[in-house]
């Protein structure tokens, strides 16, 4: 007998029966002739969603279906056989149309199930009609009707990372003689230097070598300066097709072409895109939040609109989440999209990452512990995959007086772990220029090189394998359009540091001077 609940059955057909918009609805509810498993449903549901989009008939009953059906020999015979008729008119009868989420939730559990028996793994521990014993039974049941499709699915996903670790040898886990195969790394390096892709900021770019795969970098900054949507920027930036540049007056193609997700955990998917359109356009976003865009601009961002269609850019939204949503979010993107450099807004504790480490370690860590280990799972995420991976943290509240007092920024002002920057390849802080450091570049303003004044401080304390620490990249960023142009660097005195750029072409590196 096959795996269904026929009340969910009856209750959705006699919905879409009574309201077959309910099929329009397509980001809420996905509904296919697999979930019912008797062919008598699926007769029924494929005269509906036939009907329905044909827009040839204005209202859906038993008598328009019935004639529908009569068109086609052998289906209308097996609705016949079962006394089509009177069963929708008695499913009609009995369908509460309000309580379609939950009927619909239910038809898709079912449907969930069926295909992994059907894949051949092991149901019994989520549904079980052999069970013997009432009481086991009425658990069981009790503990499926609790569960939702994304902890199903969980489950399963838990057993194939639990397979896929006990038969895949551990890369991390090796050794070698320690000259094995340096030949060839050099040889490799000659015609390949260790450079990533350009990120948004050119400074920042020279400062890390790019954004370089298996490496993880943080950019923090206080709440509301930006931090989600500078990655935003930087995914267009590696990503995008193109965009607008406003010194030519011409539209410019991305020589790269790689693919990136950001996934974000506070902003919704329109909040994400609206900063991406005006990053690709170089219109402000205000303008276009407000519509207050010339003509012109407004034609720049609808064109922008388009190259973001057609750009591998990807969005993924995660408002409660913990380590292994994060991964399985990854990996979903790595699979499906092809993606290698990944943006996660920033690094902060919810109620899912509280509750499944004190699950996984059975004590109740402190909020620094946690985000130490978030961290450092994040950096194990980077070299499984092989991908680049930014992100960023909260601030504390002794940030500003230090900021005020022109202080040496650095991980002392990384909200609630400090640990968390021993995991990272970069670790950077972004802030507004300060008056004391708006003073002691006078002089350096005043030689005439720069058009535009500074507005930003990014303030690098930690850059493994790099040459450049404790390094500040004065920048003038446009938090309308997230464009960044950067002016010249300082050491934590405010002493200026020549800085050879990286030009990156076709993954092809040579250096620019800019003393």
């Amino acid at each position: 007998m096959a795996i269904q609940e026929k009340s969910s059955t009856i209750q959705v057909l006699g919905s879409l029966i009574k309201q077959p918009d309910l099929l329009s609805e397509t980001n809420e509810y996905k509904i296919e002739v697999n979930d019912f498993p008797e062919k008598f449903h699926r007769i029924i549901f494929a005269a509906i969603h036939n009907l329905y989009n044909s827009g040839d008939v204005e209202v859906i009953d038993s008598v328009v279906i019935d004639g529908f059906l009569s068109q086609y020999d052998v289906q209308y015979e097996i609705f016949n056989q079962n006394k089509g008729l009177e069963y929708l008119e008695t499913i009609q009868e009995m369908a509460e149309v309000e309580n379609f989420d939950y009927y619909y939730g239910r038809l898709k559990k079912f449907s969930l199930i069926r295909e992994m028996d059907g894949l051949g793994f092991d149901i019994s521990e989520v549904y079980d009609e052999t069970i013997m014993n009432p009481r086991e039974a009425e658990e069981l049941q009790k503990k499926f009707d609790k569960m939702s499709i994304e902890d199903i699915l969980g489950i399963y996903e838990n057993k194939m990372v639990e397979i896929k670790d006990k038969f895949e040898s551990d890369s991390e886990a090796r050794g070698i003689q320690a000259g094995d195969g340096v030949d060839e790394l050099l040889d490799r390096l000659k015609g390949s230097p260790n450079v990533g892709l350009p990120l948004n900021s050119p400074m920042l770019t020279a400062a890390a070598s790019g954004a370089r795969l298996k490496k993880f970098y943080i950019r923090s900054a206080p709440t509301g300066h930006g931090k989600s949507r500078n990655l935003i920027g930087d995914a267009c930036k590696m990503s995008a097709k193109g965009w607008y540049d406003s010194k030519l007056g011409e539209w410019v193609q991305n020589q790269f072409d790689v693919n990136s997700v950001v996934i974000s955990t506070e902003m919704l998917f329109e909040e994400l895109q609206t900063p991406a359109i005006a990053y690709i356009a170089d219109v402000e976003e205000d303008k276009i939040l407000l519509d207050t865009m010339t003509e012109e601009e407004e034609e720049r961002v609808r064109y922008a609109a388009n190259i973001l269609k057609s750009s591998n850019i990807f969005f993924e939204f995660l408002p409660n989440f913990d380590v292994t949503d994060i991964e399985r979010t990854v990996e979903k993107n790595i699979i499906k999209n092809g993606v290698e450099y990944v943006f996660f807004d920033y690094i902060h504790s919810s109620i899912s990452i509280l509750s499944s480490f004190a699950k996984d370690s059975g004590i109740n860590l402190r909020e620094d512990q946690i985000l130490l280990l978030m961290a450092d799972k994040l950096k194990q995420i980077c070299n499984k995959y092989s991908i680049f991976l930014m992100s960023a943290t909260q601030l504390n509240g002794e940030w500003k007086e230090a900021w005020r007092k022109g202080q040496e920024i650095d991980q002392s002002f990384i909200r609630s772990s400090k640990g968390l920057i021993d995991k990272v390849d970069l670790a950077a802080i972004m802030l507004p220029l300060s008056n004391k450091e708006e003073k002691e570049i006078e002089e350096i303003l005043s030689q005439g090189f720069y058009k535009k004044k500074p507005n930003f401080v990014t303030h690098i304390f930690k850059n493994r394998g790099n040459k450049h620490t404790k390094l500040k990249i004065f920048s003038y960023i446009n938090m309308g359009t997230m464009r960044i142009v950067d002016l010249f660097a300082c050491d934590i005195e405010n002493t200026l540091i020549p800085m050879d750029l990286l030009e990156i072409k076709n993954k092809e590196v040579q250096e620019v001077d800019t003393e």
